[in-house]
């Protein structure tokens, strides 16, 4: 498993982008799947910096890379206050005109499609998302 600590905010996606690509070039996985898990994982850090972690006194944030059978799975935690992305994001407008559409919502719908399971727990006092994603390889 890799851990990787970020800084609570948006200059974390830069720490990401290295390690995730470090982890990809580590395990051999092909440039589809990781362009998706970068995708995914900075809407979900993006969400925690600007949403979640204001609120905090002292916020921590952290991504965990691993293989799992035929899957990489990608945690992401954070201390902030309780809030499932998954059911409590609101869900966003892909019919209307793209000019018309409310900001939010894009992303975690986007993670949802991208994603083959995702869940979300509150652990404590942290949140945790988990993300499942074949990686073609056999276990």
């Amino acid at each position: 498993m890799k851990r990787i600590p970020l800084t609570p905010d948006l200059s974390s996606i830069t720490e990401l982008e290295q390690s995730l690509e470090e982890f990809a070039g580590a395990h051999e996985l092909d440039r589809g799947l990781q362009n998706r898990l970068n995708l995914m994982l900075e809407e979900l850090i993006t969400n925690s910096v600007n949403y979640s972690l204001p609120s905090v006194s002292g916020p921590e944030l952290e991504v965990c890379l691993s293989l799992e059978d035929a899957f990489v799975v990608a945690q992401v935690e954070d201390n902030g206050p309780a809030f499932d992305p998954f059911a409590e994001a609101p869900e966003a407008d892909t019919t209307s005109a793209l000019a018309d559409r409310p900001i939010g919502g894009l992303g975690i719908f986007l993670t949802k499609k991208f994603a083959d399971e995702y869940t979300y727990e509150r652990i404590g006092e942290r949140n945790r998302v988990t993300l499942r994603c074949r990686s073609g390889k056999a276990p």
